[in-house]
């Protein structure tokens, strides 16, 4: 007869089997690009994942400590060192002629530290959210600790075109903002990165004007040049005897003259 193996070996084994799967088990922290692979880059599944976990519009307050597990084994953190992404204004663009609707975001990290590689997605709805809904997702190079940076996303053209109503084509009118839409890190408040807004209640972006200055020429002061031909004219009017000038004996010297030639002239 075997004699049953004690409960305490079974346990031991359990453990020493979790330790050693933890032990070589490969931590991915960035599943962004297999999700695309799987499931297609027009997808939004990972969006409406988010939406059953957290909501939307919703903040969460967080705990002094945060327990989190790890292929080598439960660690806790605390929340200030986790910071927070979250979403601080959006403004949509003028509509343009065969383009989708664009919108500028603007996302600030809350932490102490750069957050680089992080996505945010941007969903155009009319009515309910589907996995086919028209998206865009933008990877976050870095964004630095303590500062927020501007990023433009274009929705595509088919968000101007979700329905029919009486033969007339609608589009969107309503927008889904997501930060972190891959889950990628832990934040000390998940729930503040899913912000829905209502389409017309969106302001416009300020449209940049770059006014060109044309400066006038400076204009030289134009040098008279004189006319031979005027000046030879001119030269030739002027009188070249004192006798010329006031008919012949304006001159009072050259009168007296005269009278003293007359004078001494012998009388016939």
């Amino acid at each position: 007869m075997k004699r049953p193996i004690p409960l305490c070996r079974w346990m031991f084994a359990a453990i020493a089997g979790t330790l050693l799967g933890n032990c070589l088990a490969v931590a991915h922290a960035d599943d962004a690009e297999l999700r695309r692979l799987l499931h297609g880059p027009d997808r939004c599944d990972h969006v409406i994942g988010l939406l059953l976990r957290h909501g939307v519009n919703n903040n969460a307050n967080p705990a002094a400590t945060v327990n989190a597990f790890h292929p080598y084994g439960p660690v806790a953190i605390p929340a200030a060192e986790l910071g927070d992404l979250q979403l601080e204004s959006i403004a949509r663009h003028a509509d343009t002629t065969g383009c989708g609707p664009s919108f500028d975001l603007v996302i600030k990290n809350c932490s102490t530290r750069d957050v680089c590689g992080a996505h945010v997605t941007l969903v155009g709805l009319l009515g309910r959210i589907l996995p086919t809904s028209p998206n865009v997702t933008a990877k976050l190079d870095s964004v630095p600790a303590g500062q927020a940076i501007q990023v433009t996303l274009t929705l595509p053209i088919e968000s101007l075109a979700m329905g029919n109503l009486n033969g007339q084509i609608i589009g969107l009118n309503r927008v889904l903002v997501v930060v972190d839409s891959y889950d990628q890190f832990m934040e000390s408040d998940e729930a503040n990165n899913l912000r829905s807004y209502e389409l017309a209640a969106l302001p416009l972006a300020a449209a940049v004007v770059t006014e060109v200055t044309e400066s006038a020429a400076a204009v030289s002061p134009e040098t008279t040049t004189p006319d031979p031909t005027t000046d030879a004219s001119s030269q030739s009017a002027q009188p070249s005897s004192p006798s010329d000038i006031g008919g012949g004996f304006s001159s009072p010297d050259l009168r007296t003259a005269i009278d003293q030639f007359t004078d001494n002239a012998p009388s016939p």
